[in-house]
């Protein structure tokens, strides 16, 4: 868990994080539709899932950016040098969920055999946080595979420190020729605006387009 201290008096954001931290501390939301035809083709023709895909996308576009690394730790606004997917699976039996986390590869053969073996290993595991050790270096991502949104907000109270973005993916639907999933961002304003968010998405649907498993 290496991570850098971000000198905030240096920071072309200073007023900016300021700000949204102590004056008006807000988040924000956005709800979009990845076009997920590409994608969708080349997971098919493998023989693999598109959740475990969509989780090393996102983690690939998270670890990207470094607004979407950034924490507070020890009183002071950090970047993290890598972080990991924490996400939600579903238990039909009892229908609660639980939470697992996948150490974080750039490499998708490599993140895929990681999520295999976590898969195996605690998915009968029905605890709200199946897997042990969550390490401070996560983000959150969720799936909601049931029903399709056009929007989507989380409600988060006193709504401080949290930095990492928290992705929230719906069921997928065909329109015309186009398969689309629904992806919903939520994001403090502290560390990211609306260039920042519109960069994640859009660097997402890139490598949906571009994906080779």
């Amino acid at each position: 868990m290496h991570y850098t201290k971000v000198n905030i008096e240096q920071w072309n954001r200073k007023q900016h994080f300021l700000f949204y931290r102590q004056t008006v501390p807000c988040g924000f939301s956005l709800t979009t539709q990845l076009d997920i035809t590409a994608l969708q083709t080349e997971l098919r023709n493998k023989g693999h899932k598109l959740y475990p895909a969509m989780i090393h996308l996102i983690a690939q576009v998270v670890n990207q950016y470094p607004e979407s690394r950034m924490a507070i730790k020890d009183d002071e606004l950090i970047l993290w040098d890598q972080v990991n997917p924490a996400y939600t699976v579903f238990h039909p039996e009892t229908e609660t969920f639980s939470q697992l986390w996948t150490a974080y590869d750039s490499d998708w053969s490599a993140f895929l055999a990681n999520y295999q073996y976590d898969q195996r290993l605690y998915k009968d595991n029905i605890d709200l946080m199946a897997k042990p050790n969550l390490p401070e270096n996560h983000f959150c991502i969720s799936m909601i595979p049931w029903v399709s949104f056009d929007g989507f907000n989380l409600n988060v109270a006193n709504f401080t420190d949290y930095f990492p973005p928290i992705f929230t993916l719906g069921k997928y639907y065909q329109s015309s020729e186009k398969c689309l999933l629904p992806l919903s961002i939520q994001v403090h304003h502290a560390t990211i605006d609306g260039f920042h968010m519109a960069r994640i998405v859009n660097q997402l649907q890139i490598r949906c387009d571009n994906f080779h498993a």
